[in-house]
């Protein structure tokens, strides 16, 4: 028999109060989490994408590598990515940016870092399920986001992109709930309504801890700043006082730009303009917007929803909650005033006047190889005409390599004049780390396929490194380190010097590069040949 309304409240609340950095509550519900999916995997990505950022003290040549190789493992995140940067997010960027590479080297590693850790989640989170409420719970995120991000740009707060992922992930804990425990999370809901206690008592009951403290636990786990962590705690529900530092700040758009999207979700029609003059009063001293301010807030995100629309997968025409932000009518918001003229649609990714359809579909692989090709090889060619940093140009050129020509890895050496070696420098790839630490050796007279194309200063292509006559040609060090069934070495020749090489490679044997792409190839190695020509001369 159930307990009464009011001794269950008393009960859960005296149970509760779960310390969100000490509880085996977390590690529990991650266990059954890990066993429901790929969330192992996702995480490990995740926390890979952040470590880059925390390990590094200063935005340079590794750090632009490392960054642009964790994002390049995941095939959607990178075409993902490069929608966003040349939509209308980022319309004030100089021509297309068609390599991951190019997109820290104009955005910023942090920019870059945020926007690829949101699009994961959000995707991950769509493809976990099909119910209506996991759908519209991850639009509403993805909103809140959008929200945020544009409020930072009218009020100033130069890290925008860190609003966008800070009210992003404001409610990850009830999505994670919504997508992982759909029982409990009904559950959790009928427990609201029959016995009248709000989420977080209703949470604490049925799981042991508030959809608040699981969020902010799981996302410190994925190695997310503090400051973002922080950010998904809640304000009270008081009137909110000035923000007197940037963490508070974030905390405030995170919290203003989900408040505002709840009520969208929760509110019923009639209800929401005198929702939304509510939380003008609240947050009057923080976030200075009237109601009619906050609906053209959300007209305008609802607007580059529609537009991002193929990028994130949201169907706007089946969301009920944009449906609900379209039912925000001009007479009600301009106080009883006659609508105005009606609003031309925006513009949807993919049609006339935005650039996000510049990538080919992603099951259209000929196409999207050719493409990036073409598009890489003309974006290297645009960089070099004004001030570059040749390491960032490098970076262009083997990301074009590794994405047109679908090698598993790439790797530059550059000559050590001082002992006579070609020295491994950086790459993209599976295992590129150990790779770049063996790929050291000696620069001589040697029968060896890698000094015999410095000898020749010619490419080689080996479709079969199994091959009898190969093997023979093979260096030990290469043998016993790398050891590739496919590769191919092309010699970087500077006034008829070989100061360095390219190495690409597959993990199967078979033919590397067509005609074509032999071209192609030619034509990116003599762009970095002219890459550090001109630097020379710069210098010089």
């Amino acid at each position: 028999m159930d307990k009464p309304p009011e001794d269950e409240q008393r009960e859960e609340q005296d149970r509760g109060r779960v310390d969100p950095s000490n509880h085996g509550t977390v590690e529990f519900l991650v266990r059954r989490m890990r066993h429901k999916g790929d969330l192992p995997t996702f995480s490990r990505h995740i926390i890979e994408i952040n470590n880059k950022l925390a390990s590094l003290t200063a935005i340079n040549l590794s750090s632009t590598g490392d960054l642009a190789n964790v994002i390049l493992k995941d095939f959607s995140l990178t075409n993902k990515l490069l929608r966003v940067v040349n939509s209308a997010f980022y319309g004030n960027l100089s021509g297309r940016v068609t390599t991951v590479s190019k997109a820290v080297f104009l955005l910023g590693f942090e920019k870059v870092r945020m926007i690829a850790a949101a699009l994961m989640i959000f995707e991950h989170l769509q493809n976990k399920s099909e119910l209506a409420e996991l759908q519209e719970a991850t639009v509403a995120s993805y909103m809140s986001g959008i929200l945020a991000m544009d409020l930072a740009e009218q009020m100033r707060v130069d890290r925008k992109e860190e609003a966008f992922i800070c009210a992003m992930l404001f409610n990850l804990g009830k999505v994670l709930v919504i997508c992982y425990f759909p029982e409990e999370y009904q559950e959790i809901k009928r427990r609201m309504i029959e016995n009248s206690i709000d989420e977080g008592s209703a949470a604490r009951f049925v799981l042991g801890i508030a959809y608040k403290e699981l969020g902010m636990a799981i996302s410190k786990s994925w190695n997310f700043p503090d400051k973002i962590v922080h950010s998904m705690d809640e304000l009270p529900s008081e009137d909110i006082r000035k923000p007197r530092t940037e963490q508070e700040v974030m905390q405030h758009l995170a919290n203003y730009s989900n408040d505002l999207c709840d009520i969208v979700t929760t509110s019923r029609e009639g209800d929401m303009h005198a929702a939304l003059d509510s939380l003008a009063r609240r947050y009057q001293n923080s976030i200075p917007l009237s109601a009619v301010q906050s609906v053209t807030l959300l007209e305008t995100a609802t607007s580059k929803v529609d537009q991002y629309s193929e990028v994130v997968r949201v169907n706007p025409k089946a969301s009920s909650f944009l449906k609900n932000i379209k039912k925000l009518g001009q007479p009600e918001r301009a106080g009883g005033a006659e609508a105005g003229p009606e609003r031309r649609p925006a513009p949807t990714a993919g049609s006339s006047g935005t650039s996000a359809d510049f990538l080919p579909r992603m099951n259209r692989a000929e196409r999207e190889q050719v493409q990036t090709l073409r598009n890489g090889i003309q974006e290297i060619a645009d960089v070099m005409k004004g001030t570059y940093k040749l390491g960032d140009v490098i970076y262009m050129i083997m990301e074009t390599m590794y994405r047109g020509f679908l090698f598993d890895r790439v790797v530059f050496a550059m000559r050590d004049v001082s002992r006579a070696k070609m020295v491994g420098r950086f790459g993209l790839g599976d295992e590129i780390d150990g790779i770049i630490r063996h790929f050291n050796f000696a620069i001589r007279s040697a029968p060896d396929i890698f000094n015999i194309a410095i000898a020749r200063a010619k490419g080689i292509v080996i479709n079969d490194a199994e091959a009898p006559g190969i093997v023979r040609s093979l260096p030990e060090w290469y043998h016993l380190t790398i050891s590739a069934p496919a590769f191919l070495i092309y010699p970087i020749v500077v006034r008829e010097i070989c100061i360095g090489i390219i190495y690409a490679d597959r993990k199967t044997k078979g033919i590397l590069l067509t005609e074509s792409q032999m071209e192609q190839m030619e034509e990116l190695r003599n762009l970095a040949v002219n890459a550090i020509e001109q630097k020379r001369q710069g210098e010089a």
